[in-house]
């Protein structure tokens, strides 16, 4: 029993050590929504596209058309409630605006309706990749869901 230890201690840390390697199993989320309120989290998300996802840019079309995170498609937050994204509520919805605030009231606007998984970006400032300019969201994953 005692010769045994170090051999079976050794295969439970590689067992421990695969495991961890292994990676989120199909169909679960990678990460939970609010970890998407990090501006490396969400670049990662839009780069790997890991999963279904919407970035949703909710001030007005001027501002979106002036410059936007690419993949963002633009529902300004007074149209959210009667124009969600999707219509799969268990669809990641990553929100953000200029300050905070209208994000903000976007993502509770979007938990009332029974939306699970959204995250709160914020301000845009926060965003450390490049922008779009003008309507079009780029090369959206989101569209094809």
């Amino acid at each position: 029993m005692k010769k045994c230890f170090p051999f079976c201690a050794a295969l439970l840390a590689v067992l421990l050590a695969l495991g961890s390697c292994a990676g989120t199993p199909p169909g679960a989320p990678a990460q939970p929504p609010a970890a998407y309120a990090d501006p490396d989290a969400l670049l990662r998300l839009i780069r790997e596209k890991t999963e279904p996802f919407y970035v949703v840019d909710v001030r007005s079309r001027e501002e979106y058309g002036r410059g936007h995170i690419p993949t963002a498609i633009n529902v300004p937050v007074d149209q959210i409630s009667r124009k969600p994204p999707t219509p799969n509520k268990s669809t990641l919805i990553v929100v953000y605006c200029a300050s905070g605030a209208r994000s903000a009231k976007a993502k509770q606007a979007l938990e009332a309706l029974g939306y699970a998984r959204v995250a709160d970006f914020g301000p845009m400032s926060r965003w450390k990749g490049s922008t779009l300019t003008g309507e079009d969201p780029g090369d959206c994953p989101c569209l094809v869901q």
